[in-house]
């Protein structure tokens, strides 16, 4: 009988670390659905960052305070900026998202996709705290780095970090790092 007890406690307390977890795997994982509210930014009139060569086919283009380079367009919900975060998988340029339909995408560094003006243009500066909309596409900097939205779509680009957000199962995407080397605010 003590024996039967015995094995009954064992497995009640299997029982109870298998449903409760442990305090690691009870932490929320990171949001990777919910769009960066960018409200807070102040909007700029986007007519000075388009450019009017006809080589960058209706782009707008901007520069942030840490130089990285963002273009807007052409059409309704394409972004993408420069930049390589540590965390970011090697031979990456910046990130992309297509259409407000696909993405964020890393883009690669051998690839013909550029955020930069290809004609005459000079993409002027987009200061922290500062936000702009073309087309369904809105970038806002921060004093982090600057973060893009297009429909339910969004990337983060930093130094140190970045973030994909996307529609839950979503399967047309690049995948986020691990959430230990987002910020806590972020996670």
């Amino acid at each position: 009988m003590r024996k039967i007890l015995g094995v009954i406690a064992a497995v009640a307390t299997v029982a109870a670390l298998l449903t409760t977890g442990s305090v690691a795997s009870a932490a929320p994982a990171p949001d990777y659905h919910q769009v960066p509210d960018l409200s807070g930014y102040s909007a700029v009139d986007p007519a000075p960052y388009r450019s009017p060569d006809y080589a960058d086919n209706g782009r707008t283009f901007f520069v942030t305070p840490s130089g990285r380079t963002c273009a807007l367009g052409p059409g309704r919900g394409y972004n993408g900026c420069s930049g390589h975060p540590q965390t970011a998988p090697p031979g990456k340029a910046g990130a992309a998202i297509s259409g407000g339909q696909n993405g964020p995408y890393w883009i690669p560094s051998n690839t013909s996709y550029r955020t930069t003006p290809k004609g005459w243009f000079s993409a002027p500066l987009l200061d922290i705290g500062q936000s702009i909309t073309v087309d369904e596409s809105k970038c806002a900097v921060s004093s982090d780095g600057v973060t893009c939205v297009a429909g339910p779509r969004a990337f983060t680009l930093t130094a140190f970090w970045f973030k994909f957000v996307y529609p839950a199962g979503d399967q047309y995407h690049d995948v986020n790092s691990d959430p230990k080397f987002l910020p806590a605010d972020q996670r």
